[in-house]
């Protein structure tokens, strides 16, 4: 635990400290001020309550995801082997389960920062809600918002550690995150929204992101989609697991 705690600090340490760190942070937030205001435009307009609440972790937030991301991502194990340090860490008592939970943790908590502005957000609005109006924002909502914005988001990093696992450039890691990513979401929101066979489109709805981001908005937590990402992230952890031990020998 001692190993792990310090292998932990350490990656929040490099996360922030990194530049590329500075330039997601200024895109992300920039881009979540300007869904806030195209939320409070909504309802000037007199946009409902319960679609305008799905404005808060969807529409152009949902789509980032796919961009920001990898860029968290792809340096965690291609500059470690482009520097030569990986090898350094794997000859040492440290296992690479350790390794690769620590990454994994580091990346989650800058993942969780960038989403510090919507609570801010969720201040304003209800400081702005006139006091005999229904209770906006919906806070069981958030909640459950905020819940699918970090299941999604750990399926995503954990798919952009396996993918810079596999390769020592980190623009190779980068983009090929991106696309594995990229064609997960479209495919999946396709069969979810366009499929005209019945099984196709329930499929598609039952794996789709954008979907599950919709549900969580809402306030609707669904246990089967608590299960698929939590295991499909342990999932793919493991396969990083194995590929980091591959290196070991």
């Amino acid at each position: 635990m001692r190993t792990f705690l310090s292998l932990f600090k350490k990656e929040v340490q490099t996360c922030f400290l990194s530049p590329i760190a500075f330039v997601v942070l200024f895109f992300f937030w920039v881009l979540s001020g300007l869904n806030f205001w195209w939320l409070l435009v909504q309802l000037a307009d007199g946009e409902p309550l319960t679609r305008a609440t799905q404005q808060i972790f969807g529409g152009l937030i949902g789509f980032s995801l796919l961009v920001i991301v990898p860029l968290i991502t792809m340096r965690l194990f291609a500059e470690e082997r482009k520097l030569g340090t990986l090898e350094s860490l794997l000859t040492t008592p440290l296992t690479s389960l350790e390794l690769v939970l620590a990454k994994f943790a580091g990346s989650l908590v800058f993942y969780a920062v960038l989403w510090l502005p919507v609570v801010a957000y969720t201040v304003i609005q209800q400081n702005l809600s006139p006091v005999e109006a229904m209770q906006f924002p919906d806070f069981g909502a958030l909640r459950a918002g905020f819940l699918g914005v970090m299941l999604v988001g750990g399926l995503y990093i954990s798919i952009g550690l396996l993918m810079s696992s596999l390769t020592s450039n980190q623009i190779v890691a980068a983009i090929s995150g991106f696309a594995l990513l990229a064609v997960l979401f479209f495919s999946m929101m396709f069969l979810a929204y366009t499929s005209p066979d019945p099984l196709l489109r329930a499929a598609g709805q039952y794996f789709s992101s954008y979907a599950h981001l919709l549900d969580f908005s809402r306030g609707i937590v669904n246990g089967w989609s608590v299960v698929l990402y939590l295991s499909t992230t342990a999932w793919v952890l493991f396969a990083s697991v194995r590929v980091v031990e591959s290196k070991r020998t």
